[in-house]
């Protein structure tokens, strides 16, 4: 926030220059307090707007955050724009539904 400090559970404050910025990736806010929440700014998008459709995984590299990310590559990937939709069409579904269906965390 505008205090420019970030509090820790501890009860230490870090001082953060100017120049800092800090970006938090939460799974959910049920432990937020509404102080938290009204300090932040947040962005919830769908997760099929996001991800590839596990049905359609020959179409992976059409999943908006991967054809964005395709689009922007710079100059000198650009050659490599279609092998790199062809990998990922290959093998982000597959991989993902691996580490969904059969990895467990520690």
């Amino acid at each position: 926030d505008d205090n420019k400090k970030l509090c820790l559970n501890s009860g230490e404050i870090i001082p953060l220059a100017e120049t800092n910025r800090v970006i938090f990736e939460v799974e959910d806010l049920s432990v937020a307090s509404p102080a938290t929440v009204s300090r932040c700014g947040m962005i919830y998008i769908e997760p099929p707007y996001l991800l590839p459709s596990r049905l359609e995984p020959d179409k992976a590299a059409e999943a908006p955050v991967l054809k964005t990310w395709l689009q922007e590559l710079p100059p000198p990937l650009d050659a490599h724009r279609d092998a790199l939709a062809k990998l990922i069409n290959a093998y982000v579904v597959p991989c993902t539904e691996l580490l969904r269906l059969e990895l467990t965390q520690p």
